[in-house]
C-alpha cells in the first residue's frame, strides 16, 4: 500500500518537474541563461533563435541606485542618482567624466543634446541644463508659470527629451496630463499624449453614489518614461494602461499599428536606434524589440530568479540603450551594473528584411523572408511579408497560403478577393448557365415525376413518414414564423408538442451551432473558441438554466406553463436560427471583408428575432401582459446569474477540500 501512495506521489509532480527540467535543458544547450520569444500565429509568443547574447558587464562604475542611461557618439551618460551624480563613460566602461554639483538631490534623467547636457532632478523639481565643457549649470528650468500649466500641478521631473526644434519634453511624476512640452527657453507650451480613462462598472457605481469628489474621481495614468523616436514623433511608456507605450505624432495620437501586441508588464525604459527599432526594458526584466511601426520582433526575460548574478541576468532594469553596432546595454538599479549583449546574425537577417518590408519593397526582402522561414517557419511576420511579396508578383493562389500561415486575416481578404475576381470573370458566364439549367431540369422533373410508375409507392412512404407523432409535432414548427401565438395554443392544449420533438430541435440547434462556430469561412469563424466539449457545455448550460428559472419563475408569479411547455417553446423558438444560419455558415467561405457587413448584419438579424421569439413565446405560454413579460425577464436573468454564481461558490469549495484531501495524504506519506 505504501509503495502504490509513494508511487502516485511521484506521478502527480512528475508533470510539473518535467516541464521546468525541459526548459532549462533548452537553455543548457544553447548556453543562454533566457528563451528569446517571436510572434507566431493569433499574435502568440513562439520561441525562436536567440537575437542578443551576454557578452560583458560593466561592473566597476560604483554606481548606486542608476535610474536612466542614454547613448550617444557611442559613448553613455549614466544617471547615478543614488550619488547624486551624472557618469559619462566609453562603451568599455572606461570613464570620461562625472558631473556633479550641490544643486542635485536626486538626478533620475539624462539626456545630451550638442554641447549641453540635462538633467531632470525629481526632488530638486528642476530640470537643470548643464555645460559639457565647463561642467557647469547654465540654465534651470523650474515649475512654468503659465496658467494653463495648473497652479495645484506640481512639477517633478522625472525624464526629459530634447527633439529636433530644440523642445523640450518632460517625464512628470503624477502629470496625469501626459508629457509636459517646453520650448527651447522652458517656457511652458502645452501637454502631449495624454492618456485616456476607461470607468469600469465598479467605479461607475462609486461615481454615482460617492460625493466627495477627490474620491470619486478618475484620473488619467501618467507616463512613465519618453524617448525620441523617428521623423520628430515622442516615444512614452505608460503603466496601469493597455497602450503601455506609445510612438506619438506632432498631434499627441498614437501611430502604432492597430493590432500591436503591447507588453503587460511595467515597463522601465523606452529607447529608439538610428535603425528606427524601438527597445525597452521592464522592471521584471523582460526585453523587448518593436519595429518602427509596433511589430514585436523579439522578447525574453533575464530576470535573475535565483539571485546568482549570472552574466546576462537582471534584477531590477531601470534604463536601455543601445550603440551604433547595434548592441544592448541594460542598466540594472538593484545589481548597480550594466548588461552588455550582442545582437545575432539572425537579428541582422530580420532587420534587413523588416526595413525593406516597412520601406514597400515586397520583391526585394522576398528571399530574405525565405531564409528566415527555412530557419523559424513559425516567424508570423515573415509569413505574412512574403505573402505580400507573392501578391505584388501576382502569384495569389501562393500569397492565400503565405497568409493562412501568418493568420493574417487582412492580407488573406486581400488576396482571396484577388483569387475570387478573376474566378467570377472567367466563370460567371458558365455558373450562370449551369444555374439556369438546373433550375428548368427542377421545373421539369417537378411536373414529370407524377407520372412516374414508383411515385404513388414513394408518396404513401412520405406521409407516413409524415404521420409519425414526433414528425407531426417538428413539421408543426412551421407555425412559429407567421403563427406563433397558434403554435404554443397547439403545444399548451392540444398536447401537439413532445420532449422528443424539443429535443431533436435542440440537438439541431447545438449541430448548426456548432458547424458555424467551427466551420465557418477563415475570415469570420471565431480563432480564439474553446473546444468542442466546453462549447457543447455551454450551450447546454445556458439553454437549461434558462429554462428550469423560466419555469421556477412562472411559478411565483402565475404562469399558466407547465414545464414541458417551457421547455418545448424554448427549443421551437430556436427554429430561425437552425434554417438561416447554415445558409451563411457557408456562404462565409465566399465572403473577404470587403461584404463583412452581410455577414455581420445577417448574423444579428437571426440572433434578435431569435430573442423576439423567446420573449414572445415566454408571454404566450405563461399568458402574461406586457409589464408582467419585461419583469419575469428580469427575474429570469438575475435568478440564472444566482444559479452560475452558486455553481462558481460549489465548484470552489470542492477544489478545496480536494486540496485538504490532497495535503492530508502528502502528510501521512512523508510521516510514513
Amino acid at each position: 500500500m505504501k509503495k502504490i501512495i509513494g508511487l502516485m506521489c511521484i506521478l502527480l509532480g512528475f508533470g510539473f518537474l518535467f516541464s521546468t527540467i525541459q526548459t532549462k535543458a533548452s537553455q543548457a544547450t544553447t548556453g543562454i541563461p533566457y528563451n528569446t520569444y517571436t510572434l507566431g500565429e493569433y499574435n502568440r509568443l513562439v520561441q525562436t533563435q536567440t537575437a542578443y547574447i551576454p557578452v560583458g558587464t560593466l561592473s566597476d562604475l560604483n554606481l548606486k541606485n542608476p535610474q536612466d542611461i542614454y547613448q550617444k557618439n557611442n559613448q553613455l551618460y549614466i544617471a547615478d542618482t543614488g550619488n547624486k551624480r551624472i557618469l559619462w563613460v566609453e562603451l568599455d566602461g572606461t570613464l570620461i567624466d562625472t558631473f556633479e554639483s550641490p544643486e542635485f538631490v536626486t538626478p533620475t534623467g539624462v539626456f545630451v543634446d550638442g554641447q549641453s547636457m540635462y538633467v531632470a532632478d525629481k526632488d530638486a523639481r528642476t530640470v537643470f541644463i548643464l555645460d559639457l565643457n565647463t561642467k557647469t549649470i547654465h540654465t534651470r528650468i523650474t515649475k512654468p508659470t503659465s496658467p494653463i500649466f495648473g497652479a495645484n500641478n506640481a512639477f517633478l521631473p522625472t525624464k526629459v527629451v530634447v527633439g529636433s526644434n530644440d523642445a523640450i519634453y518632460v517625464v512628470g511624476e503624477g502629470s496625469t496630463s501626459g508629457i509636459i512640452q517646453l520650448n527651447y527657453a522652458g517656457e511652458f507650451v502645452g501637454y502631449l499624449g495624454i492618456n485616456s480613462v476607461t470607468i469600469s462598472f465598479r467605479k461607475f457605481l462609486y461615481n454615482l453614489f460617492v460625493k466627495d469628489s477627490d474620491l470619486a474621481s478618475s484620473l488619467p495614468p501618467s507616463p512613465t518614461n519618453v524617448a525620441l523616436g523617428q521623423k520628430g514623433s515622442i516615444l512614452t511608456t505608460n503603466i496601469n494602461f493597455s497602450q503601455s507605450f506609445k510612438r506619438l505624432n506632432i498631434s499627441g495620437v498614437n501611430t502604432l499599428l492597430s493590432d500591436t501586441l503591447y507588453p503587460n508588464t511595467a515597463l522601465a525604459d523606452i529607447w529608439m536606434n538610428d535603425e528606427n527599432y524601438i527597445y525597452m526594458v521592464s522592471t521584471t526584466g523582460d526585453i523587448y524589440e518593436y519595429d518602427a511601426n509596433g511589430r514585436l520582433l523579439f522578447q525574453f526575460n533575464t530576470k535573475d530568479s535565483s539571485m546568482k548574478q549570472t552574466l546576462g541576468l537582471t534584477n531590477t532594469p531601470s534604463g536601455i540603450t543601445t550603440d551604433e553596432a547595434g548592441n544592448l546595454y541594460v542598466l540594472d538599479r538593484i545589481y548597480n551594473n550594466i548588461q552588455i549583449y550582442q545582437r545575432t546574425v539572425f537579428v541582422d537577417l530580420v532587420h534587413t528584411a523588416v526595413t525593406l518590408y516597412n520601406d514597400g519593397k515586397y520583391l526585394e526582402s522576398k528571399p530574405i523572408w525565405e531564409e528566415i522561414l527555412r530557419q523559424n517557419t513559425g516567424f508570423a511576420l515573415a509569413h505574412a511579408a512574403l505573402g505580400e511579396a507573392l501578391v505584388k508578383e501576382g502569384n495569389f493562389e501562393d500569397a492565400l497560403d503565405a497568409f493562412f500561415e501568418a493568420k493574417d486575416l487582412a492580407g488573406y481578404s486581400n488576396a482571396y478577393w484577388e483569387i475570387r475576381n478573376v474566378a467570377i470573370q472567367n466563370y460567371l458566364v458558365t455558373w450562370v448557365l449551369v444555374g439556369l439549367g438546373l433550375w428548368v431540369v427542377y421545373k421539369v422533373s417537378r411536373r414529370s415525376v407524377e407520372y412516374l410508375p414508383f411515385y404513388s409507392t414513394i408518396q404513401d412512404k412520405v406521409n407516413t413518414f409524415k404521420s409519425y407523432r414526433v414528425v407531426s409535432q417538428i413539421r408543426l414548427t412551421k407555425n412559429i414564423f407567421k403563427k406563433p401565438a397558434d403554435l404554443v395554443y397547439y403545444v399548451k392544449r392540444e398536447n401537439k408538442g413532445g420532449y422528443l420533438s424539443g429535443s431533436l430541435i435542440l440537438l439541431g440547434f447545438i449541430i448548426v451551432y456548432l458547424s458555424d462556430t467551427y466551420l465557418s469561412g477563415f475570415l469570420f469563424r471565431n480563432h480564439f473558441v474553446g473546444n468542442l466539449i466546453q462549447e457543447l457545455s455551454l450551450v447546454l448550460t445556458v439553454f437549461g438554466l434558462y429554462v428550469v428559472v423560466n419555469y421556477l419563475v412562472s411559478t411565483f408569479s402565475d404562469g399558466e406553463g407547465r414545464f414541458k411547455d417551457v421547455f418545448v417553446m424554448s427549443a421551437y423558438a430556436l427554429i430561425p436560427f437552425i434554417l438561416f444560419i447554415p445558409v451563411m455558415t457557408i456562404l462565409s467561405h465566399f465572403l473577404t471583408y470587403n461584404e463583412a457587413f452581410i455577414y455581420s448584419f445577417y448574423h444579428q438579424v437571426v440572433f434578435y428575432y431569435t430573442i423576439f421569439l423567446f420573449v414572445y413565446t415566454l408571454k404566450e405560454v405563461h399568458n402574461y401582459t406586457l409589464l408582467e413579460t419585461i419583469k419575469s425577464i428580469l427575474l429570469i436573468l438575475f435568478g440564472m446569474l444566482i444559479l452560475v454564481l452558486m455553481g462558481l461558490l460549489i465548484y470552489a469549495f470542492i477544489g478545496q477540500v480536494w486540496d485538504f484531501v490532497v495535503s492530508i495524504i502528502k502528510e501521512v506519506i512523508y510521516r510514513v
